[in-house]
């Protein structure tokens, strides 16, 4: 009977439906698949629809303007999200360092954002710096220059940009919370620098040195928070480990592996893509090779004064040869000394030299070119577009550290002659005929000679544009595009953020890391029993941290963790 009353329950369904209108049944799938699709965002919580998809969604009354918490369309791939050009975007720009600091990761970003912010495609471009405490600030800004309110350095930077480029931005500027520490020179994030952006900005993130944000990063994962992330390599970390003259040779090596495999991971964790400025640092997942910086059209400007002779006769440029760049040994100093001074012994000419720049290492420089008898004459610090260096004709920058350098690409655009060394970080520079190259100490004379008895060449029109940062914001569309049809990152880098993220917040190595002390709670071991012995894992982690970190006091700090987490004695030793 049962079944009987089952069958005839059916058969009503059946006929009802096929007596009904033809729209029925699909106005009423139609509903509960709404609904269906109701509960499961409810579910899984407010999250973001990328800004690639707003014109899309605006032509169906949806967008952000309704709603700016909907889902995410998984059919969007990074091939869509990565193309910046011809559609609005939100940006945003984080990065290491800021104005008045004049270091490159503060400069070029700024330049970046600025140039981005006027593209005809109307980007809203938020540049996020860091905020250091008054009391650290010392250690990075120019003697006597504090500011005790973000408003005030805020006002800063946007006057330092009128009277530099000759026009107002209107990029965001945020801030995220940072720590001076002296034993690395560098500014680490403490907490989390994501939160600093609003949710409703956070569709295409650009991370200068993004192995450098996400060291110690234990907040939220970047290719989650935002639709598309991308890392752009400044610094040659490498160079710097393996070339610590102040540590021996195992642990210089030991130390600059382990940094190269760490900043794999971070990568491969935290970016869908990385641009690399040159060759010159280490190899990256998912990267590309471009020179995505340009220079100020002040310098360009410059050197298309120096085009022709002055009218009343004379030369083009009435000095010789300069060098600039912060006064330390390894950012091209020993190179010049070693080839000076061998250039004087080849042709018996002490050729007389201007230095322009600071930095810790002057005193030692001085002392030691004096001892040699070198003709330099050391001019003190000064702005690369001053007029006191438009009358140079050569510029030498032997450096070997960069990965790309400013210099010469100021001194290019200006219209002198550069003389560099053949390095990844100049392959650039080697298209333009007044860059002279050269791979020998023997080459540099000849190279240098040449350069002292001919002129530059005149900068055609195409060589401004390449050196211009309009030519680099193309170059970076290109280099931040994909052709991956993927809608995530696969699920292998997903799991090494995860496990990285995981690892930073451990107590241990949050409490010894960048950004510890009164900012965050201070960790509390477990007592432990008597005679219980750290884990080897965690002491295996602590002597890679070890090797990562370098100065008496890091390595104290790590000692004082090892005996309150392990209970172990004697850790210093």
């Amino acid at each position: 009977l049962e079944n009987t009353h089952q069958a005839g329950l059916k058969r009503e369904r059946r006929a009802c439906c096929s007596a009904g209108p033809p729209g029925t049944m699909r106005t009423g799938i139609s509903v509960l698949l709404l609904c269906m699709c109701a509960v499961g965002v409810g579910c899984l919580g407010p999250l973001r629809v990328p800004s690639v998809l707003t014109s899309a969604l605006q032509g169906v009354g949806v967008g952000p303007s309704a709603d700016s918490a909907l889902p995410k369309i998984k059919t969007v791939t990074l091939s869509e999200r990565s193309d910046l050009r011809g559609r609005s975007r939100n940006i945003c720009i984080v990065t290491t360092a800021s104005l008045p600091w004049m270091t490159g990761t503060a400069v070029n970003p700024l330049l970046r954002a600025v140039y981005l912010a006027r593209r005809k495609e109307r980007h809203s471009v938020t540049l996020c710096l860091p905020w250091v405490e008054p009391a650290d600030q010392p250690h990075i800004f120019q003697k006597g220059v504090i500011y005790e309110r973000r408003e005030d350095l805020e006002h800063y930077i946007r006057d330092w940009v009128r009277s530099n480029l000759g026009f107002t931005t209107n990029i965001k500027i945020a801030w995220w919370d940072g720590v001076y520490l002296p034993v690395f020179g560098s500014i680490f994030p403490v907490g989390d620098p994501v939160v600093s952006i609003p949710v409703e900005e956070r569709d295409v993130a650009v991370l200068e040195e993004p192995e450098h944000l996400t060291w110690y990063h234990q907040g939220m994962k970047w290719c989650e928070a935002f639709s598309y992330v991308v890392g752009i390599i400044h610094t040659n970390y490498w160079s710097y480990a393996i070339n610590d003259h102040q540590s021996s040779l195992p642990a210089r090596v030991g130390r600059a592996y382990v940094l190269k495999t760490l900043n794999v991971w971070c990568t491969k964790s935290y970016c869908h893509r990385v641009i690399k400025l040159s060759d010159a640092v280490q190899d990256f997942p998912n990267s590309v090779t471009s020179n995505i910086h340009g220079v100020r059209n002040r310098f360009i400007n410059i050197g298309a004064s120096r085009v022709h002779r002055p009218w009343f006769g004379g030369m083009r440029f009435s000095k010789g040869a300069y060098f600039i760049g912060k006064a330390l040994w390894a950012k091209g100093y020993t190179q010049l000394f070693q080839l000076l001074k061998f250039y004087r012994e080849a042709t018996g000419v002490n050729l007389p030299i201007d230095i322009y720049g600071s930095g810790p290492d002057l005193n030692l420089i001085k002392a030691r070119v004096a001892e040699e008898g070198l003709a330099w004459t050391f001019k003190g610090p000064l702005d690369h577009a001053h007029p006191n260096t438009h009358e140079y004709k050569i510029m030498i920058n032997p450096s070997l550290s960069d990965v790309v350098c400013t210099t010469s690409a100021e001194a290019l655009a200006m219209g002198k002659i550069v003389v560099c060394a053949d390095h990844p970080s100049n392959e650039f520079f080697r298209t333009f005929p007044n860059c002279h190259i050269y791979k020998t100490d023997v080459e540099f004379c000849h190279q240098l000679a040449h350069s002292i008895s001919s002129d530059p060449v005149p900068l055609s029109e195409d060589d401004r544009y390449r050196l211009s940062w309009e030519a680099a914001t193309e170059r970076f569309y290109d280099g931040s595009y994909t052709s991956s049809h993927r809608h995530r990152q696969n699920r292998a880098d997903r799991l090494l953020a995860k496990a990285h993220n995981r690892m930073a917040s451990w107590p241990w190595l949050r409490d010894t890391g960048p950004g510890s002390g009164e900012t965050k709670p201070v960790y509390k071991a477990k007592p432990q029993k008597e005679g219980e012995v750290v884990s080897l894992r965690t002491f295996a982690m602590l002597v890679v941290l070890a090797s990562i970190l370098k100065g008496p006091e890091i390595v104290d700090r790590i000692a004082d963790a090892l005996e309150r987490v392990g209970g172990v004695g004697g850790a210093r030793e």
